[in-house]
């Protein structure tokens, strides 16, 4: 019987099914504009291409208005985000394929992305490790 009067109470009841209601469909998610995957090479001690690794970056438009300047951008983001990810790899921040440091990483994009289109246009920035494929003999 305990059991039975204790799951009515564990319900959402009339109290708590009005406040579901008055938040609504949670708001839309922002754009986001995905950069082609960026070929990095894995460099062994003696300096030759071991493999490579594939990272991936995406970026979150805050501002909507501001998403056609950023797709238009794209060969140009993808530049200078492969120019981070090499000086990246001369710092350290990524050694071996494995990003280290990725708040420096991901600092360095964000400047680039402040310069190109201003403050605030790109939001967030998501940056994935894809794939990994052994060089060639």
């Amino acid at each position: 019987m305990l059991l039975a009067g204790a799951v009515p109470a564990l319900l959402p009841g009339p109290a708590i099914a009005p406040a579901f209601a008055e938040e609504g469909a949670p708001p839309a998610l922002p754009p986001t504009v995905r950069i082609k995957p960026l070929m990095v090479p894995v460099i062994n001690q003696q300096g030759r291409i071991e493999k490579y690794t594939q990272i991936e970056v995406s970026l979150e438009v805050g501002n909507a208005t501001r998403l056609g300047d950023v797709q238009v951008s794209i060969p140009r983001l993808h530049d200078a985000i492969l120019t981070i990810i090499y000086a990246g790899i001369q710092e350290g921040w990524i050694v071996r394929g494995n990003i280290n440091n990725l708040p420096a990483l991901r600092r360095k994009i964000d400047e680039a992305c402040v310069g190109m289109f201003g403050k605030d246009v790109v939001t967030r920035i998501l940056i994935s490790p894809l794939a990994r494929q052994s060089s060639f003999p």
